[in-house]
């Protein structure tokens, strides 16, 4: 509409200044011959007028003239000669304006005398009659539609979970939970989480169950929020004395990856160690950066809770962090940490495993762990330390662990207890803490024994094969030990 109007007024302006031009030429040829008539001398008759006859020697003459295409001239001789200039102008289909000026003119002519000849001179009387013809009056109608006020919503906060990510065109839709974990639900499970796009969020509910005979495997970057992810094999492929078990969610050769609020289930419900099916961990990291472990529960699993290892190439699990991670019924150590380079382990709580606690234990010559910290954890059983180290191991404040082992003849890398209490068992034959070389350090770790009634007879200490073990303001519950040639310990 508002484009419409400007049109108009467009036009309108247009037509305007064209009238004028033609109304003002109209009244300028007027003009010129109006003061042709009056610039007239005496005996003269004016330029393009005819010449009177005497009165009563003839009928009255008239004659026309076009001047422009706009005027005409009509002149009439009688005893008056009377000149009528005629301007019309049309400025539009219904509108004509007319001008009119007429000059009249008295002539005398004085009785023939044989001399002279005497004529008045002229007088001139001018009329000047306009009439217009009323244009017609263009009425514009202009309606305005009223514009919505905006209208502001205040919406109160809400706890942001992450969204489930759209698979791309052609990918499975993500398979459904069955909330008690005894149908099998999630065949396609695994195939859903491939066609997720590398750093997806795949959330479930906190009731999901997933039914993973062989596990998930995790090979680009993902986040996965919430779900029960269960795998009740129990038994072996016949010929495989190994690998028959995959972990319940394995992390291989990739980078950036978080789990959190995952629980992991496996069908050893009575515990135990079953020597051909600890290849089933509830979670196993291999060869992979960044990875992110959140409030992760692994119970009954047939292998260890949770296992960090290198692939064949050696490649260490690197920029490790776990906060919050529980194990219950392992079936082999609560955690293995086997081939880690940095790592940060906090509020581990790791509740009768079949064999450790805690093994750091590296089976390729000259890689093993290094820079690597459990902080606050709860540990019912020990923590084992095998083979090379690459660098620096702490625990600190770390509770209710019974034992400590160290066999490394040849690293030189510190092992240190910083904080935390060592709860040394009362009566057994295997020393509470064992040393076979290395550098091993207690500092402000209270060191006491078991509740019990059972006379005190194990050993605190046996430091062997060129070991260095250092007690430093670590109050000791009935101190005993011993310390073969060669080997140090050091209390103060």
């Amino acid at each position: 509409m508002h484009q419409g109007q400007d049109q108009d007024r467009a036009s309108r302006a247009r037509t305007r200044p064209g009238r004028s031009r033609r109304l003002v030429l109209g009244l300028a040829a007027v003009a010129a011959v109006t003061s042709a008539g009056i610039g007239a001398t005496a005996g003269q008759a004016p330029a393009g007028a005819a010449t009177q006859p005497a009165p009563g020697n003839a009928a009255p003459a008239t004659t026309t003239r076009v001047v422009s295409p706009t005027t005409s001239v009509t002149t009439t001789t009688r005893p008056r000669s009377v000149t009528t200039a005629t301007t019309t102008v049309t400025t539009g289909p219904g509108s004509v304006t007319s001008t009119t000026v007429t000059t009249v003119t008295t002539t005398t002519t004085a009785p023939p005398r044989t001399t002279t000849t005497t004529t008045a001179p002229p007088r001139t009387t001018t009329t000047s009659t306009t009439t217009t013809v009323p244009v017609p009056t263009t009425t514009t109608t202009t309606t305005t539609v009223p514009v919505p006020s905006a209208t502001t919503t205040t919406v109160a906060p809400t706890t942001t979970v992450p969204p489930t990510t759209v698979p791309p065109p052609g990918a499975p839709d993500a398979t459904a939970f069955d909330p008690t974990c005894t149908q099998p639900a999630t065949p396609g499970l695994q195939t859903y989480l491939d066609s997720l796009p590398a750093g997806s969020t795949f959330t479930s509910s906190t009731t999901a169950c997933y039914l993973v005979p062989v596990g998930i495997r995790l090979t680009q970057p993902i986040t996965i929020v919430g779900g029960t992810f269960y795998d009740p094999t129990d038994t072996r492929t016949p010929g495989d004395l190994y690998n028959s078990l995959k972990p319940i969610i394995l992390i291989k050769d990739t980078s950036n990856v978080t789990l959190n609020g995952v629980t992991v289930l496996g069908g050893n419900s009575t515990g135990g160690f079953h020597r051909r099916l600890v290849g089933q961990a509830g979670v196993k990291i291999m060869s992979s950066s960044n990875v992110s472990l959140d409030g992760i529960l692994a119970r009954n699993t047939y292998g260890d809770g949770l296992e960090l290892v290198s692939d064949h190439l050696a490649n260490p699990v690197t920029g490790l962090k776990v906060e919050g991670y529980t194990t219950i019924n392992a079936g082999r150590q609560g955690v293995t940490v086997a081939e880690v380079s940095g790592g940060l382990l906090d509020h581990v709580t790791i509740i009768d495993p079949a064999d450790a606690g805690v093994d750091f234990e590296s089976d390729l010559a000259g890689v093993g762990s290094g820079n690597v910290m459990f902080t606050n954890c709860s540990d019912d059983r020990g923590f084992q330390f095998n083979e090379y180290f690459s660098g620096p191991i702490t625990v600190a404040d770390c509770t209710q662990f019974h034992h400590v082992s160290l066999f490394s003849p040849t690293s030189t890398a510190s092992i240190a207890f910083v904080g935390g209490t060592l709860a040394c068992k009362r009566a057994d034959p295997w020393p509470c803490v064992y040393q076979a070389g290395g550098s091993l350090s207690f500092t402000g770790v209270t060191v006491n024994r078991m509740p019990g009634v059972d006379r005190i007879t194990e050993p605190i200490w046996n430091v062997v094969g060129g070991g260095k073990l250092a007690f430093i303001s670590s109050p000791i519950e009935v101190p005993m030990g011993s310390v073969a040639p060669g080997s140090a310990l050091v209390r103060r």
